[in-house]
């Protein structure tokens, strides 16, 4: 009954309201139209359209167009402003019910001694300016031309040129990001502001790789949120932003051609599509695009691993090498993509349905020479594997003006999809037991164990194989409603009130498994099949039936002998040939699960501006989140020689839930002390959701090293205030900011190790758990950025373009530990256990962070030098500081070159990466230990583009 009543309040009012805004229908007026470049034509972007003494203003989208409804009849001045442009000021004349048209063309202002030069990376540069300092909330932008002019790879490399960005890569591509010093799983990535689900098997991060960059219209990076945004996004949000149709038909295409210097291989190859036009008098926008790109992303790598022993002199830890890798691996990825775009412009707003498609599939073959020095055995072991990782956003949208209140009804409704699908992964491994020498000396460093070792291939001997499947799917359903209502009390105070609700539902699974030769699988195959193999005089398999030939000599640029190539064909096929004796380990069902998360979320805000100067923005966000999770739970059996598990004992399903509300308050304030120079503040509160994994009760129990890990159901989510301040100077040769933040963490979440003594099945295991912390965690930092041009010099330097940004982040958080105490007095006089803490900075966290780009632009010649680096970054914690793991700080350089071929529409291409072939470094402690260095070498490429416009060519 009383949803009944409930539901006809509700339509009565919707009744009234709509009814109410009919007889105000036929009274009003609107304006809509283009902002342009005066002399090029071009659309201009993010410009400022007001109606001067009244509450009603628009900024222009990517292709200058804007929309003004609910006008009063009679005259009205529209007052337009873009940064580096002079102001345009227009008189009209509205008339009941009219839907009036115009074409507004912008005067750039220039020096007395300076030429007009109209040049895409300035209006790229005056693009995303525009739209940062009309934001009222902080916010970075990389806008369309900036995007072409740039050489990266992927989206993840792009976004990490903006300040605050650090990017963490793989196989010497970037694949996330960190913001502010917040690893990736602190961040929202959005899609036209709709969420991106999680690609990682463990946690909340989202893999950048898979989106070309090719594919984008935009992309920003909101570093203060608003109460209209998810709360979970304690760095920051990403939003990419996909293309939409302009005003008139447009094409353009790309191919590009390149090479490889870590493969001495020319393969590679990128090409991109798009298509756009208008129909039906403009009212109806279609776009397409693709994408597709061949990338070969070979490396060379050293792996090592230390452990204590004992204590120098000084009392400092004495670290020894206790298992070193070589790896040679050769993979190639394709990357593909691709978006469709309709939008349909209603008498009083539009319909927007969009999808986006991008994919990566990486091809993997690795060798590896493993010298485990703790365990006194040598390995060589092979891997191929295919990895395959999509991404399909779809969203239908709508906003909708409407005369009564002059409200503006906005909603969406989207489904995104991920999935990371490694459907085939065949690995062996080959073992040699007494493989040192007595004079092996594992304190002196990596470059000191292959000296030690003995590499006899006659002793070497066929262990095991392994064939593994993982299927992860991350399903993301969202709906949103939002309605805006505009205030103004006399012409002092304009403003508005907005408020919205929105549901949206997560499902998460995780299907793994693992089929291998087991103990014993391997003697099997040869009793049944003792004349296809050359054995050795115990009877094992020997290394040399699926040896293809010696690895090349300049392995490490020549540090290092991998030694033999396997054949991974061959081995490939036997594990085809032999499959029916692998068997299931049933242990690997124990990290399948599946985890479902409903998060229901209302808000509302005010933003109030006083005059010219001052902008106020209160509101208040409210989260409620539902979890829950299946899984399996099972403790593995000991074979009777206690090496390995055997199989699951007790496998029950767990099926659990848990909820949680969150109020978020937030406030930002901006104010204008002149029209060149603002002042940015912001108090918000967000929160981050523990990963899926830690919350579902697994367990698993390594009885070869006594270690068991397992999940926590009682983890709490994480609550941040975070704080920002920002100083903002701006005029027609650009954008110059100084700001700072600080974030104060509680209840941030770890994986806390502990060693358990008491008495029963796990007395002495080392235990591995998540926890929430006991004391607050806090991170600060300081950001500066600088995007100006020089066109004030004289010709030819007015063509130069400088762009700078420099972040410096500290962060302080306390790691919860372990130490062995003194035994006890009384029987059974065992040690005891001291819990304790070790404060250090976030993982992920780089200290300083620099990006540097010199561009220049003349006559139909575009060119672009770009340099990032990124200081040292905590990757590991340790017991000691000797322990703990770093990334080592790199610099990077990379170089794009366009030349125009006159009006012909094609312009030349040429780029290249990682010119100083920068390898990425790992060490321990202090960069004496070296932990990992990766080389990939520099790649380069060469294409043409061709753009064409309707009654336009070579723009």
């Amino acid at each position: 009954m009383d949803r009944l009543y409930y539901c006809q309040v509700v339509l009565i009012g919707f009744l009234f309201f709509f009814g109410l805004n009919s007889i105000f229908a036929q009274s009003r007026a609107s304006i809509s139209g283009i902002v342009k470049e005066e002399i090029s034509g071009k659309a201009l972007a993010f410009a400022s359209v007001k109606v001067e003494n009244t509450k009603k203003g628009v900024n222009t989208d990517a292709y200058g167009n804007f929309r003004l409804f609910n006008l009063t009849p009679g005259p009205q001045l529209l007052i337009i402003n873009y940064l580096g442009y002079e102001e345009k000021r227009l008189n009209i004349e509205l008339k009941a019910g009219e839907k009036l048209e115009v074409e507004i063309l912008m005067k750039e202002q220039v020096f007395s001694t300076e030429e007009v030069v109209i040049s895409t990376q300035i209006q790229g540069q005056q693009a995303a300016i525009n739209r940062q300092i009309q934001s009222n909330t902080i916010v970075n932008v990389v806008s369309k031309e900036k995007i072409e002019e740039l050489p990266d790879q992927n989206a993840a490399e792009t976004v990490g040129r903006l300040a605050g960005i650090a990017v963490q890569r793989d196989a010497g591509e970037g694949t996330k990001v960190v913001v502010r010093g917040l690893s990736p799983r602190f961040n929202s990535i959005t899609v036209n502001g709709e969420r991106i689900p999680s690609t990682d098997a463990e946690d909340r991060s989202v893999d950048l790789s898979m989106i070309s960059t090719d594919a984008l219209e935009g992309i920003e990076v909101f570093k203060a949120l608003r109460p209209d945004m998810d709360g979970d996004a304690v760095g920051g949000t990403v939003n990419f932003t996909i293309k939409k149709a302009p005003n008139e038909f447009r094409a353009s295409g790309k191919l590009q051609v390149g090479y490889n210097d870590q493969a001495s291989e020319l393969g590679q190859y990128r090409g991109s599509l798009s298509l756009s036009d208008r129909f039906f008098g403009g009212k109806m926008g279609l776009i397409l695009t693709g994408n597709v790109q061949r990338a070969n992303r070979s490396s060379d790598i050293l792996q090592a691993n230390y452990s204590q022993s004992g204590e120098n002199p000084d009392g400092s830890a004495r670290v020894i090498v206790s298992n070193l890798n070589l790896i040679d691996r050769d993979e190639i990825r394709y990357r593909y993509g691709g978006s469709v775009t309709l939008d349909y412009q209603l008498k009083n707003g539009f319909i927007l349905l969009s999808s986006f498609l991008g994919g990566l599939e990486r091809n993997e073959t690795r060798w590896r020479r493993r010298y485990r020095v703790a365990a006194s055995y040598q390995e060589i072991d092979t891997r191929y594997r295919e990895i395959n990782t999509l991404l399909s956003s779809n969203t239908l949208s709508g906003e909708h003006n409407f005369k009564f209140l002059n409200a503006q009804l906005s909603w969406r409704a989207s489904y995104g999809l991920t999935n990371r699908n490694t459907p085939y992964l065949r690995s062996a491994r080959f073992r040699e037991l007494g493989a040192f020498t007595a004079d092996l000396e594992e304190a002196r460093g990596p470059e000191f164990i292959p000296l030690g070792a003995k590499s006899n291939l006659d002793n070497t001997w066929f262990k095991d194989a392994f064939a593994d499947t993982d299927q992860i799917d991350d399903r993301n359903l969202t709906s949103q409603i939002d309605l805006r209502i505009p205030l103004q009390a006399g012409e002092f105070l304009k403003g508005y009130f907005k408020i919205g609700a929105k549901y949206r539902q997560n499902d998460r699974s995780r299907d793994l498994t693992r089929r291998w030769t087991a103990f014993g699988g391997i003697n099997d195959i040869i009793a049944d099949f003792p004349e296809r193999f050359d054995l050795d005089t115990e009877d094992r398999i020997r290394i040399s039936n699926f040896i293809s030939g010696e690895r090349e000599d300049d392995f490490l640029s020549g540090q290092y002998d991998l030694g033999v190539k396997l054949d991974t064909e061959a081995l490939n096929e036997f594990s085809e040939t032999y499959s029916s004796y692998y068997v299931l380990d049933n242990t690997f069902d124990l990290q399948d699960y599946e985890a479902g998360e409903k998060i229901r979320a209302a808000y509302s805000m005010f933003e109030f501006n006083f005059g010219e100067k001052l902008m106020l923005l209160p509101g208040i966000r409210f989260e409620e989140t539902r979890n829950n999770y299946r899984s399996v739970f099972g403790t593995p059996i000991v074979n009777p020689d206690g090496t390995s598990p055997a199989g699951l004992l007790g496998l029950i399903d767990t099926v659990g839930n848990r909820a949680y509300t969150e109020w978020l308050p937030m406030l930002h304030l901006r104010y204008k002390f002149t029209d060149w120079f603002d002042l940015r503040l912001a108090a918000t509160k967000s929160l981050a959701r523990p990963n899926y994994f830690n919350l579902v009760p697994w367990q698993n129990i390594n009885y070869n090293e006594s270690t068991l890990s397992k999940g926590n159901p009682d983890l709490r989510h994480t609550q941040v205030w975070n704080y920002d301040a920002f100083f903002s100077f701006y005029n027609k040769l650009g954008l110059f900011t100084i700001g700072t933040f600080y974030k104060e963490l509680e209840d941030i979440d770890y994986i806390r190790v502990s060693r358990n003594l008491e008495a029963g099945q796990f007395r002495g295991f080392e235990i591995t758990r998540p926890v929430n912390g006991e004391f607050k965690a806090t991170v600060k930092g300081l950001e500066i950025d600088l995007q100006t041009n020089l066109r004030f010099l004289p010709r030819p330097f007015n063509g130069i373009l400088l762009g700078a940004n420099y972040t410096y982040v500290q962060s302080e958080t306390f790691f919860p530990l372990f130490e062995i105490g003194p035994r006890s007095t009384e029987p059974p006089y065992q040690p005891t256990i001291i819990d304790t803490i070790r404060q250090n900075r976030f993982p992920g966290q780089a200290d300083h962070i620099l990006n540097v780009s010199l561009g220049y632009e003349k006559n139909g010649f575009s060119g672009r030098v770009s340099m990032v680096y990124q200081g040292i970054t905590l990757g590991t914690i340790g017991t000691r500081a000797e322990l703990d793991g770093f990334t080592d700080k790199f610099i990077r350089w990379d170089l794009i070159l366009k030349q125009k071929m006159g009006n012909s529409g094609f312009t030349i291409i040429l780029n290249a990466n990682n010119l100083s072939n920068t390898p990425e470094r790992t060490f321990l402690g202090s960069n004496t230990f070296l932990t990992q260095e990766q080389f990939f070498g520099w790649t380069g490429d060469i294409g043409i583009q061709y753009n064409f416009e309707a009654g336009k060519r070579g723009k």
